[in-house]
């Protein structure tokens, strides 16, 4: 089996309750952020962390745009199992976030760059 790799990207402002704001950074200078209310998105949190459950749909072929599938929102089983009755709201709380590619297949473009993890944030 070979091995594949995938790419995407992820719009986290088609979140239910996402919100951009400005704040200040610890330099005093003004950012723009993303602020994520947790369970407004249904996300749940666990030994310090936070987690957002995600449905990756692969497609065998690529669509129109090159992408081989996409990214959405899903829900917890009890949160789904609690309002599964209104499908306007389970509509809303899982959103196509993003699409993916599939690069071991060959394309005629490179991936997009991405950031070194050792890189300093501006905050």
């Amino acid at each position: 089996m070979s091995n594949r790799t995938l790419t995407g990207s992820i719009a986290l402002t088609k979140l239910p309750q996402a919100v951009i704001v400005d704040k200040k950074n610890k330099a005093g200078e003004m950012v723009k952020c993303v602020l994520l209310p947790i369970d407004g998105n249904s996300m749940t949190e666990k030994d310090g962390a936070v987690y957002m459950d995600v449905r990756v749909v692969i497609r065998e072929e690529q669509d129109q745009y090159g992408q081989n599938g996409f990214i959405a929102k899903s829900l917890p089983t009890e949160v789904y199992k609690a309002n599964k009755d209104n499908e306007k709201w389970i509509n809303d709380h899982q959103p196509i976030l993003g699409n993916v590619k599939d690069w071991s297949q060959g394309s005629n473009s490179a991936p997009a760059e991405t950031i070194a993890e050792d890189d300093d944030l501006p905050f």
